[in-house]
């Protein structure tokens, strides 16, 4: 129904419930539980419900496909939005950078296709500091636009890490055939803690 009815466990509700509902079940750190449910107060409801923790290996695979959407799913929404906020500015960054690049291209060619048709050497003479200055501000456009794409790539791959490393369970580590990698945090450093088993 339209009926918002919510409660934390344990909690009895005193409406009258009849009708068809949307069940849902949160609880932090774990997956939501959905379901829909007939309630009926001739026949009664008994649920078994188990829900399932989150995984840094889900939250690794949203941020491998948006930046921050790995935090935001392990309910870090500060660094979420910071993630989101940081790879929109930089792939604006690119945007503006390969812009100007082209314009910069564009203008060295023209500037080129001058020099080219010059009738005479002085002409050319006259024309060169132009050509040089021209190409000199695309290569620098060029360099720029490498600049943005580095930084969007490092966004990419710092909210990929965080999601890995940083996943609030942090105790669990990351397990791959008996070796577990977990991160160590202390008040005066951050490190990665390297274990097996003989």
């Amino acid at each position: 129904g339209e009926a918002l009815v919510s409660g934390v466990t344990p909690v009895r509700f005193r409406h009258l419930l009849v009708g068809d509902y949307r069940l849902k079940v949160r609880m932090s750190g774990y997956e939501t539980y959905s379901r829909s449910v007939s309630l009926n107060p001739m026949q009664p409801l008994e649920l078994n419900i188990s829900l399932k923790p989150k995984t840094r290996i889900k939250a690794a695979l949203r941020s491998l496909f948006i930046p921050g959407w790995g935090q935001y799913y392990s309910e870090r929404k500060k660094k979420a939005v910071f993630f989101v906020l940081m790879s929109a500015g930089s792939a604006t960054a690119v945007w503006l950078a390969d812009r100007s690049f082209h314009d910069e291209y564009d203008n060295y060619q023209e500037r080129l296709a001058e020099y080219d048709a010059a009738g005479s050497y002085e002409e050319q003479l006259r024309l060169y500091p132009g050509l040089v200055a021209a190409q000199n501000d695309a290569y620098d456009a060029e360099d720029f636009r490498r600049i943005t794409m580095g930084v969007a790539v490092g966004i990419w791959g710092l909210s990929l890490l965080d999601a890995v490393l940083f996943f609030p369970d942090v105790q669990s580590g990351i397990r791959v055939k008996g070796l577990t990698v977990t991160p160590t945090a202390e008040p005066d450093r951050l490190g990665l803690k390297l274990a097996t088993r003989f």
